[in-house]
Formats: C-alpha cells, structure tokens, sequence
C-alpha cells in the first residue's frame, strides 16, 4: 500500500512539473501566502509561509525573479518527504515538494520553503509568488495564483520603514535588522509595538549568536505540533543551548507571548556569568518579579541590558515588544 501510494504521488510530482492536469478541489482552496525577506551584502533569503493551511501534503510553486540581479543559490524545506530538484528557466523557478507514506498534511501557519538567492549585480528588485499548486493527502489537487510579492531592496542603507521614523528604538530596529537577526515586513513595515512569541524570540537570540541550527526534529515537548515548522529548528538549538526551557506540563509554548522576565532569564543565559553584586534591586514593583527570574533580572539591570519604565517599574508579567526584544539583544551582544 505504501508503495503505490509512494509511486502515485511521485506520478503527481511528475505531472505538476510537466504537462497542466485537470484538477480536484484539494482542502487548501482558502489558503492564504506570505513572501518574508532577509537580507546581506551578498545573499537574499526568502521564506514561504503559508497561513491557514488545512492538509497540505505536496506542493509545486513557481517564483518570478530579475535573474540579472540575484542568482538562485538552494531552497530547503522542514517538512519531512521528497523534493524534486527545482527547475530554472529565464527569471522562473519551480520548486516541488512532497510527503511521503500514510501520513496527514501540515496544517496552521507552515513555512514551505526557504529559498536563498545571490546578489550578482546592484539593484532594487522583486519577486513573486506567481502560482501554486497544492497537493492534500487524499491527492486532490488545486491550483492557486496568490500573487504576492516582496521587494528586494538595493542596499541595506537605503532601507527604510514607514512605521519606525521617531520611533524611540528607531536606531536600534536598523541596526538589529542590520546585524541580520531579525527582518522587516514585505509590506516594508517593522512592526515595532507588535508582541513577540516564545519561538519568535528563540530565533532572534539563536540567529543573534549564531548558533549552528539543529534539524529541529529532536524536540520532546507535549505541544511540539504547536511549534511552527519555520521556528522548530531555533527552538531546538535554543533548547539544546540551555537558553530557553519549556514548562512544567513539558509544554513549550511556542505562540505565548514571552514576558519580560522570561527575555531576560535567556539574556542571561546568553552571557559568560551571572551578576556577583550584593547591591539589592531597587525596582518600584519587586514583589511582583517571579523568585526564580530575580537574578538575571538583577543582572541584566545591572549590565543595562534591561531597564524599568518611567515609574521605575520592571512589570516582569507584560509581554515584550519587537522593539523591547531587539534593543535588549544588541545589548547583550554589546556587554
């Protein structure tokens, strides 16, 4: 069973990629597509996210792109099974991918590829997600035409933001995008007050110290499924780093906001050693700070890595901004 089932889908990849088929409405008909962009001196990286996903168990997408500008380098994929070796033709890419055996189709939030361009010439440019075909695990197939694009800037000093300029972390939301852990939106927006997630931030420091990723399929946790795929592999390295922890009902807890006094526990971890001072903190609501997070709290106040607000306050329970979450780790990296 498995078997035919293995060479039925392989049938499909090969069809996808050549000759149009006729289609059967797959589940994935209101899928939504995201293009995400980091960018270097040299590389272009882009990841293919995909939202509301139902049970995506193959896919064939096709990506526009000025081939005088950037070069396509590899694209990889998280998600367990067979990828057909991409196809390139002038200002055209086509990437497959498909699972392989009984299983169900991802579902939720799932970053399909990670794509990584060269830049071989200067220049502003896009690319585009022009269609997609999607393949559920009942082989049904649909085909899609999102068209989003995400703009591919000239160099990073002409990067600019439409929702940082006075901003009061504007030169630190530069500098960490700058420094390469975290990125802007396509909609050339930062997002600077958005709240950051548990896995959100174990990508940030991961990518900040630039840890070795793992594969991201060692993790334990009662709500891996929970874990989005693009962030698994950060959480395990984190993990495995011993900067980050999960709770006591073994739950990671990949899309809670992350406190202020969880951020600064892996700040601290992050460092060569703990503060030694003696000298009592002085913030307005200690008590309020949990027992187990007052020394890196202490720290991390201490090394200026972390402050209280205008009313000399920690709030260790509020939820840390993008802002907050990149201002604090260009500090750290500072100390």
């Amino acid at each position: 069973m498995l078997k035919r089932r293995f060479v039925l889908l392989l049938s499909i990849v090969i069809l996808v990629m050549g000759v149009p088929v006729g289609t059967v409405m797959a589940q994935d008909t209101n899928a939504t597509f995201e293009l995400k962009l980091k960018f270097s001196a040299k590389d272009v990286k882009l990841s293919i996210i995909g939202h509301g996903l139902a049970d995506l168990y193959a896919y064939d997408l096709e990506l526009s792109y000025d081939d005088t500008v950037l070069s396509f380098s590899k694209a990889q994929t998280s998600i367990a099974g067979f990828s057909v070796e991409p196809i390139l033709s002038a200002n055209t890419i086509r990437i497959a991918h498909t699972k392989i055996g009984e299983t169900s189709g991802e579902k939720g939030d799932v970053e399909l590829s990670a794509v990584t361009f060269k830049r071989i010439a200067p220049g502003a440019t896009a690319i585009k997600l022009s269609t997609i075909k999607l393949v559920d695990s009942k082989l049904d197939m649909v085909t899609l035409e999102p068209k989003v694009t995400a703009s591919v800037i000239d160099h990073l000093d002409e990067l600019t933001f439409t929702d940082v300029k006075g901003h009061w972390a504007e030169a630190s939301i530069y500098e960490a995008v700058r420094v390469g852990f975290v990125t802007g939106y396509a909609d050339a927006t930062f997002k600077p007050n958005l709240e950051v997630t548990r896995a959100e931030f174990a990508a940030m420091i991961v990518r900040a110290l630039q840890i070795k990723t793992s594969d991201g399929k060692g993790l334990t946790f009662e709500d891996n499924n929970a874990i989005p795929v693009w962030a698994r592999a950060y959480v395990q390295t984190a993990v495995e780093a011993g900067l980050i922890t999960g709770y006591k009902d073994n739950a990671f807890g990949a899309n809670r906001k992350i406190t202020r006094a969880e951020m600064s526990a892996i700040i601290v971890r992050a460092l060569p050693q703990e503060s030694s001072s003696t000298i009592p903190l002085q913030f307005a609501d200690l008590d309020q700070i949990p027992a187990w997070a007052i020394p890196s709290v202490k720290t991390a106040a201490e090394l200026g890595i972390m402050k209280g607000n205008t009313h000399n306050q920690f709030v260790p329970h509020a939820p840390a901004t993008r802002a907050e979450a990149v201002t604090v780790i260009l500090r750290m990296l500072a100390v």
